[in-house]
């Protein structure tokens, strides 16, 4: 069943009045030529092509000024409307809704508009009712309304509206809960004559009873400069369908008091995206959407296998006002229709501009609300007027091309090819349930009984596929056999490059391999590795792939670093002595190290004697060796790149014996098995001393401690060092109490008993040294 109404001439001699007030209607800005386009990018660029440059135009997001009127008959039955002319607050874009979206209009709807700048009312314009029914998802469709496309008019203060029975046998009862919906989305816009104070974001309901009260001839209307697209009001184009017989309702006599037209609104040029392969597109923050008016986060399917093209039957425009006419678009679709946001994923203008549509990610497979039945796994791209008869401009066709190549490109699929969705609601064009064929770019039409996009845009669907699939699209390269880390991919020689791509080898011939931009290597077109070398330190790695028309689509660029130098370990690895508990068995040792990288020390391991993993930043590990040893310690340490450097050293800890010592003064032998030997020196003579001579580069005086312990005075090489208390509250034995660590070489320890007051005993048990 095709739902397209559209709006007519008035043929049925019952039509329902509704309001008093006579008004004109604004003729939109009529040219068909586009303004100047932005420039073309390669046509089906890959995921890593790089937009053109442009600045994007600053501001707060825009409330859309939005006033509805109740024109809802009186008669429940009638199959015809008449709203007559009256005067409104500003406006630039108008629709028709109704409760039950399900619900068709027999009949033909036409609105027309007084402009705001002349006060000249145009012709009778038709509205476009083709389908309603964007949204699939339950809770989406729960609580939409049906409605017509929304028209664009420019800024306008005045309309009438008219619903034309359909030919004789086929026109049904006008559906309930008719409203006319007026939007003003431009950033200077007024509220006048509403409640809301000229704040924006207004929605107020006026019953149609009573028309917006006449000015004087000396009243200046309450009104904003609105952005247009020129100085002069363009004449209307000739409406399509004939016009009435009936007289054309009288304008008031009493003229308002016209405002100076506006100033044209600037160009809003593209946003710099970054080389992602998604062509330039102005985002939603640049056309200043009202956020605040999208309630639910984003859904998303698995992938975007078919890109359905529409037009939005808003009708003419001047590509200054696109971002205005996206505006509104997203406040007709969600404050009059009760969507959750905008329905298309992309709109495009007949300049060629890219509009990001729906939220939640242009690189993402959102889920929007533009083809009923089939919104997950598509992607809905509009284009902005109405293309029944006449074709949309090549920059909009090569705009167009260059998303869904990308948009499917992503997935890894041909624009050429077809594919297969299922039909997810059970009121729409098929069976719930039916699997349906769909070229991968597709028009509206194929999924819903619509004439949108329109036949003109439709026949230019081929050219449309065929620029998409002339590119070179699905083109993704990752370095292989390198260590990604922090963004980056560590190699230590020639890099490997893995690529796929969505287009077939038999139209590409060769791979260029990029080093910093510059081609450093080439492969076939059936290859989809190959090794590029490197120069040492960081670089940007890509792969850019040529087919036989000359396109090129070039990877997203990966961030190389080469190195083949090994970490190394500055001052080798040592062993010095520590405190703790000596025994024959065990000496407590400090294992020392550092390792140092031209880039990064990436791990830390000790082989031997045992085998341990430290932090890349770990200096020194608590250990012990076996006393009179020979040891071998050896490490390693490896970079991000992977390179290995080596580290090792070999000590041997010595126990000396107190008896070894050449004494002074009285000393006396002390008989312990917890003592080295079971045995050791005690005294409690001021000025007794032992000295211990040895070669070697660490050393470690050993004593027992009690709580009668007192002090000796330390001497290193003669000199003498510190004084070392040995009281503590808990008896211990073989206590290395004293290290320093020394130049390797022949040296000299001694102690000198203090004799403190009141705890005048030392015990030492020997030396520990190493060698």
């Amino acid at each position: 069943m095709n739902r397209r109404q559209v709006i007519g001439v008035i043929v049925s001699t019952a039509v329902v009045a509704v309001g008093t007030a006579a008004v004109a209607l604004n003729r939109p800005g009529a040219s068909s030529a586009p303004q100047a386009a932005t420039p073309a990018l390669e046509a089906a660029a890959g995921p890593a092509a790089v937009p053109a440059k442009a600045a994007a135009r600053k501001g707060p997001p825009v409330k859309v000024r939005r006033h509805t009127l109740d024109i809802a008959p009186a008669g429940r039955e009638a199959h015809t409307l008449q709203v007559p002319e009256r005067r409104t607050a500003t406006f630039s874009l108008l629709g028709i809704t109704w409760t039950d979206p399900s619900a068709l209009v027999t009949g033909t709807v036409q609105v027309r508009t007084r402009a705001a700048a002349t006060g000249a009312w145009s012709a009778w314009r038709t509205l476009d009712a083709d389908d309603s029914l964007g949204p699939d998802t339950a809770a989406e469709r729960g609580h939409h309304r049906g409605g017509t496309a929304p028209l664009w008019v420019g800024p306008a203060d005045g309309v009438a509206a008219r619903v034309v029975d359909a030919a004789s046998g086929t026109s049904r009862a006008l559906p309930a809960g008719l409203r006319l919906e007026l939007l003003d989305p431009t950033a200077g816009g007024s509220a006048r004559g509403t409640g809301s104070g000229g704040q924006g974001g207004g929605d107020e309901v006026d019953p149609g009873g009573s028309p917006a009260p006449e000015q004087s001839a000396t009243q200046e209307p309450s009104a904003d400069p609105v952005p247009s697209a020129s100085a002069s009001t363009p004449a209307a184009p000739a409406s399509t369908a004939p016009e009435t017989t009936s007289p054309a309702p009288a304008v008031a006599t009493t003229a308002p008091v016209k405002p100076a037209p506006p100033a044209a609104a600037p160009r809003i040029a593209a946003k710099d995206v970054p080389a992602t392969g998604m062509p330039a597109y102005v985002s939603r923050a640049a056309w200043q959407a009202d956020e605040s008016l999208v309630k639910d986060t984003p859904t998303y399917a698995t992938n975007v296998g078919v890109v359905f093209v529409h037009h939005t039957a808003t009708g003419d425009y001047q590509c200054a006002d696109s971002a205005s006419i996206v505006r509104g678009i997203l406040a007709y679709h969600v404050q009059s229709q009760g969507w959750n946001d905008i329905g298309y994923n992309f709109l495009a203008d007949k300049c060629g501009t890219l509009f990001e549509g729906r939220k939640g990610g242009v690189d993402k497979a959102v889920v929007g609300a533009h083809t009923y039945g089939f919104n997950t796994g598509s992607a809905g791209i509009a284009v902005l007027g109405t293309y029944t008869d006449a074709p949309v401009t090549d920059a909009a066709k090569s705009a167009v091309a260059q998303l869904a190549g990308y948009k499917l490109g992503m997935y890894g699929f041909d624009p050429n090819t077809s594919t297969q969705l299922t039909e997810g609601v059970s009121d729409g064009k098929f069976p719930k349930g039916t699997v349906v064929t769909f070229a991968r770019i597709s028009g509206h039409r194929d999924g819903v009984a619509t004439e949108c996009p329109g036949d003109a845009l439709y026949a230019q669907l081929g050219d449309i596929r065929t620029a998409a699939g002339a590119g070179v699209y699905g083109l993704t390269a990752t370095p292989g056999g390198a260590v990604f880390s922090g963004g980056t991919y560590y190699v230590r020689g020639p890099a490997t490059l893995n690529w796929s791509v969505a287009t077939p080898s038999t139209v590409l011939t060769r791979f260029d391999l990029l080093v910093d931009g510059a081609v450093a290597g080439t492969a076939p077109g059936d290859a989809r590795s190959a090794s590029v070398p490197v120069p040492a330190g960081s670089h940007k790695v890509q792969v850019r792939a040529v087919r036989d028309n000359g396109a090129t689509a070039t990877s997203a660029p990966s961030t190389v670093l080469m190195d083949s130098a090994a970490p190394t370990f500055p001052g080798y690895p040592d062993v010095v002595l520590r405190g703790g508990t000596v025994s024959t068995t065990s000496v407590p040792v400090t294992l020392t190290f550092r390792a140092a990288d031209n880039v990064q020390v990436a791990s830390l391991a000790l082989t031997a004697p045992s085998a341990r993993t430290f932090g890349p930043t770990t200096t020194s590990w608590a250990a012990t060796a076996t006393p009179n040893t020979a040891t071998a310690w050896r490490m390693t340490a490896k970079d991000v790149a992977g390179n290995a450097g080596n580290g090792a050293v070999t000590r041997t800890p010595v126990l000396v014996p107190e008896t070894w010592g050449k004494r002074a003064g009285k000393w006396g032998a002390a008989s312990n098995g917890s003592y080295l030997g079971g045995k050791a020196l005690t005294s409690s003579t001021r000025n007794a001393k032992v000295t211990w001579t040895f070669t070697g580069r660490s050393a470690a005086l050993v004593f027992a401690r009690t709580s009668k312990s007192g002090k000796v005075d330390i001497y290193l090489d003669g000199r003498k060092v510190g004084t070392l208390d040995l009281k503590s509250g808990a008896t211990s034995y073989r206590q290395a109490m004293w290290t320093r660590n020394v130049p390797s070489g022949k040296h000299t320890v001694a102690i000198v008993v203090q004799a403190t007051k009141g705890r005048p005993s030392v015990t030492t048990d020997g030396l520990v040294y190493t060698r």
